[in-house]
């Protein structure tokens, strides 16, 4: 088993899912010698590739052992499984299992051949502590010198039977996986795993709905997120929206709120890593048609087995729904992914997947059409894997183009990478991964509209010159870390990574101007088995990442350039630290109490308001107070420092039970450093709540299985307001963000009804919507100055603005095969 098949047996629902169930997989083989009448070959054993999960059965309890007896054909297959030893419900549930296991085949010198292996599944009721075994080689056999015969007769046995050891690996210290099983009957996540993560603690939407998070006081553009290992600028469809990926395609979803491994840098917020499932070993296809978009994935193994081609993609049409509930927001989405394998040896594997997202987001005022997003990208990426006996090494090429922004700016950027992926198991107590990767990115601005002053001449590009020329950047780094198991009770992860950042821009002519820094992110996390139901998790790290300039006069979270201002050479910097407790409860509960802090350096928050002194010569409204007009003055090359803290509490029941519940719940404070105008035309500096500081944030979910195919659930999604300051005009008054907009919350539901056709086909109703409320949402992304000035000197003019309600009802049918 390939170090990333360890990983997602790690992650898989086994590991994730509530009730507990963890496997630790031993395939226990010994080759039998018979002399061949001529002179024997050198043999191979079959080596396990891709996943080896087992989940745990439902409803099932305590431990259990199944041997099973599995025949492995030239192609790799397993063409026949027979229980030995086991009882129900294990034993069906291993069966079932392990036909889907894919080897690389044994060889008789360069031939391929059939083999009999004996596989020993071990089911254990999992402990928050003990979800899964440490790393280790995989697989590792004993050949004799003289192999057994092998009948060529249709009904002779084949080889005899091979022992080999698998052992999977535990989950990162501080991660929380999300797989694509666990959130199958989440309301609300529409069967996607990435939708699933505005369900966790310490996430906070920007705006509901809308994928930019708050992340333990991270701004959005300080997030990360990937597929594989790609870097893309989002991972979930604007609104009701799918994932970019097909969850057909995908396999779990890894969170990392903070300090995350060391294979991950660039970054000073949290990471949001998608994770593909494994090529298939047999033709499978999944459909949906729903009243606002349609989904389909199909798959297929070709050249007997050694190759796979998937295609797959999503398309919405949720216009006509949308304009019945609000004809305030216009909704658009599709996107596309392909992918194909040939193993062109035994251990080698060259790959190639594209895959692409479109977003389109407006609202309405007074009869015109604002962009809020528009955003497209793309990616290819070619990729060699070599299986080695006891882990992986992975060379990967990607080429990338992307646009976000909104009318009349847009930004671009075309990228190519190359990263290199190594993961080696050392000894049964130390495993070792590393890397290295370089970027080059070179970005650009597009505009659709010229703006006119009222004499008809053109105004200057609405960009601001912190970030015009756009700039190019090179980033290059390696890292490394350790997976340490220093004893029965204690396993530590020390890491590194070193990055070098590199930003030039035009500056007269062909002269360009060039700045380049260097970068050190020490990292280390902790796991200490305290009791048999109670772990201790330490993580604490340090992250650096470009400042991040604002293009245009547009929401901050719509589109924004990495890149050195002018005269600066300051990189953001996080440091990031959590401790936390796991703690298995009866009926399957477990409770996960985390605390953390994070500080920040040089931090650029582009979700923070802007505001513009107002020129004497501006008209006046009757009250005489000056109207603002755009584009506002933004402080994008102001970086300031910040601070967040807080609890989080994450009480869950696996939402694979007849009646499952999850509880989230987060406290926290974050705090900036911020920059503000003031009447006298200066600026003042204070420290105050951050833009979208929000003191109790709540998700809570319960669903239950009815039977019969039937299943219901419904959640509910509750925080309260964000800071804001009192304003004259348009200009913020002291105490800033003394004030808070009105506490949000909204009602997601979920009724299912599944018809099974046979062992792997079935078809379902779905009846699912997000906020079914209609609740609507007061932000601070935008100031509505229409209005006129009150008395009352804490009131203006401006006011935040309303968004929504950002909801579509979803009914569709689904269909497996």
């Amino acid at each position: 088993m390939t170090p990333s098949a360890a990983k997602r047996h790690a992650q898989s629902p086994v590991h994730c899912s509530l009730t507990g169930a963890a496997m630790l997989l031993a395939l226990f083989v010994a080759w039998t010698s018979v002399a061949w009448a001529q002179p024997a070959a050198t043999l191979s054993p079959p080596v396990l590739q891709g996943s080896s999960d087992v989940p745990y059965p439902p409803d099932a309890k305590g431990d259990a052992v199944v041997v099973l007896e599995l025949v492995v054909e030239e192609d790799g297959s397993v063409s026949r499984a027979e229980v030995q030893e086991g009882i129900e419900p294990f034993a069906a549930q291993a069966k079932q299992a392990v036909l889907t296991w894919r080897f690389t085949p044994a060889r008789r010198g360069d031939a391929a051949v059939a083999a009999r292996i004996r596989a020993q599944v071990e089911f254990h009721q999992e402990q928050p502590t003990a979800s899964a075994a440490e790393a280790a080689p995989t697989p590792e056999a004993s050949v004799p010198a003289t192999p057994a015969p092998f009948a060529q007769s249709p009904q002779a046995a084949p080889e005899a039977a091979l022992d080999v050891t698998v052992r999977g690996s535990r989950r990162e210290i501080g991660q929380t996986t999300l797989s694509a099983s666990d959130v199958r009957e989440m309301p609300g996540a529409f069967g996607d795993p990435f939708r699933a993560i505005e369900a966790l603690p310490g996430v906070t939407p920007v705006v509901s709905g809308v994928p930019y998070f708050y992340v333990r006081g991270a701004p959005p553009n300080n997030n990360g997120f990937y597929i594989d290992g790609i870097r893309v600028p989002l991972l979930f469809h604007v609104g009701l929206g799918q994932g970019v990926i097909h969850p057909g395609l995908v396999d779990h979803v890894d969170f990392y709120p903070s300090a995350a491994p060391a294979s991950y840098g660039g970054l000073a917020g949290a990471i949001i890593a998608g994770q593909t499932r494994e090529p298939a070993t047999a033709l499978h296809g999944e459909a949906n048609l729903r009243i606002v978009d349609a989904g389909t994935l199909l798959e297929s193994p070709f050249d007997s087995g050694r190759g796979s081609a998937l295609v797959a993609g999503h398309y919405g049409y949720p216009g006509p729904i949308l304009g019945a509930i609000t004809p305030d927001v216009k909704l658009g989405y599709w996107d596309y992914q392909a992918r194909a394998t040939w193993r062109i040896a035994d251990r080698d594997t060259l790959g190639v997947f594209a895959f692409g997202s479109h977003d389109y987001l407006a609202t309405m005022d007074s009869g015109h059409t604002i962009e809020q997003l528009v955003s497209d990208f793309h990616r290819l990426d070619l990729r060699y894997d070599h299986a080695l006996s006891d882990g992986r090494v992975r060379v990967a090429v990607t080429l990338g183009h992307d646009s976000q922004g909104a009318t009349p700016t847009y930004a671009t950027d075309t990228s190519a990478a190359v990263r290199l992926e190594l993961d080696q198991t050392l000894s049964p107590t130390l495993r070792m991964r590393g890397g290295a990767a370089a970027r080059f990115d070179d970005y650009g601005f597009k505009r659709t509209v010229t703006p006119m002053d009222e004499r008809g001449r053109a105004l200057a590009p609405d960009v601001p010159s912190s970030a015009d020329p756009p700039p190019t950047n090179m980033t290059a780094g390696a890292h490394a870390d350790l997976v340490w198991r220093v004893g029965p009770a204690v396993e530590i992860v020390p890491g590194f990574r070193v990055d070098m950042f590199e930003s030039s821009r035009a500056k007269t002519g062909t002269t360009r101007t060039r700045t380049t820094v260097p970068a050190i992110d020490p990292r280390l996390s902790a796991r200490v088995t305290i009791a048999h139901d109670v772990a201790w998790l330490s993580s604490v790290g340090l992250s650096h990442q470009y400042p991040t300039l604002r293009v245009g006069n547009v929401p901050a979270v719509v589109a924004s350039v990495p890149g050195f201002a002018f005269g600066s050479a300051r990189l953001q910097t996080a440091a990031q630290a959590s401790q936390g407790l796991e703690v298995a409860l009866p009926a399957d509960f477990v409770l996960t109490a985390t605390g953390f802090v994070s500080g920040w350096w040089g931090l650029t928050d582009l979700t923070a308001n802007c505001y513009q002194l107002m020129p004497p010569t501006t008209p006046a409204n009757t009250t005489g107070q000056p109207r603002p007009e755009p584009p506002y003055q933004c402080p994008d090359d102001k970086q300031v420092d910040g601070r967040a803290y807080g609890v989080e509490l994450l009480l869950r029941r696996p939402l694979s039970k007849r009646l499952s519940g999850w509880l989230s719940y987060t406290l926290s404070r974050s705090t900036r450093a911020a920059h503000f105008p003031t009447l006298e035309g200066g600026e003042a500096v204070a420290t105050v709540a951050s833009e979208f500081d929000r003191t109790h944030v709540l998700s809570a979910i319960l669903a239950y299985d009815l039977g019969n195919g039937w299943h219901v659930g419904g959640r509910i999604v509750f925080y309260t307001g964000a800071p804001y300051s009192a304003l004259a005009g348009s200009v913020p008054v002291p105490p800033y963000n003394n004030r808070r907009t009105p506490a949000f919350v909204r009602l997601d539901v979920r009724l299912e009804k599944r018809w099974r056709l046979g062992r792997d086909s079935s078809i379902a109703f779905v009846l699912e919507g997000q906020n079914v409320t209609l609740s609507k949402e007061v932000t601070g992304l935008g100031l509505n100055c229409m209005g006129l000035m009150s008395a009352d000197a804490g009131t203006t003019q401006c006011t935040q603005s309303e968004i929504g309600p950002i909801t579509i009802p979803s009914v569709g049918v689904e269909a497996f095969f």
